[in-house]
């Protein structure tokens, strides 16, 4: 991994009010960037985790940072509000900004997610709903396959419930190293 500090340089995508920017800081690792597209998201983050640079930034843009930059993207669901093809150059250009054999570590909404959306709403394209008004994108094991197809190692591939909401929500959490 790259040596940008003592400790590896962090980017989390969607970081929403820091409650994995918290969990990150209690662990020790002080070189976290976190970006969101809502400000006050970010400002509540930011009081959270005083150490952490705080970025405003569309993911559905290019990222603001160097090649290479970083040696852990986290990007915990904030991937499927889109389209196929714009998933796929977020994904391209997550790569671009770690460093060689950096890792990223992701959630992506489950096609068995169906306590928050992956049944019962009209369908925009394959797995891709509007569920209240936004768009929200459900994988299945073919999908995270083909979407991490091209310059990426796998290290594990998951599909776990985790317990963040009101309901259980069903998830594929991937981690995968730049190839």
């Amino acid at each position: 991994m790259a040596q940008h500090s003592p400790s590896p340089a962090i980017l989390e995508l969607g970081c929403g009010n820091g409650l994995d920017t918290r969990w990150l800081a209690a662990q020790g690792f002080a070189d976290i960037t976190a970006t969101d597209l809502s400000a006050e998201a970010l400002e509540e983050c930011a009081r959270a985790v005083p150490s952490v640079r705080a970025v405003c930034h569309d993911v559905r843009e290019p990222l603001p940072f160097a090649d290479e930059r970083f040696d852990v993207v986290i990007a915990s669901l904030c991937l499927h509000y889109f389209a196929w093809d714009k998933t796929v150059e977020i994904v391209r250009e997550i790569r671009r900004c770690l460093a060689p054999d950096g890792l990223m570590l992701c959630r992506l909404n489950s096609t068995r997610d169906v306590h928050h959306g992956a049944v019962g709403h009209r369908k925009i394209a394959h797995h891709f709903f509007d569920v209240r008004g936004g768009c929200k994108r459900f994988f299945d094991a073919s999908e995270v396959d083909t979407l991490f197809a091209d310059g990426w190692q796998r290290v594990s591939t998951a599909e776990l419930t985790i317990d963040r909401y009101e309901m259980p929500k069903k998830v594929w959490e991937v981690i995968l190293r730049k190839a």
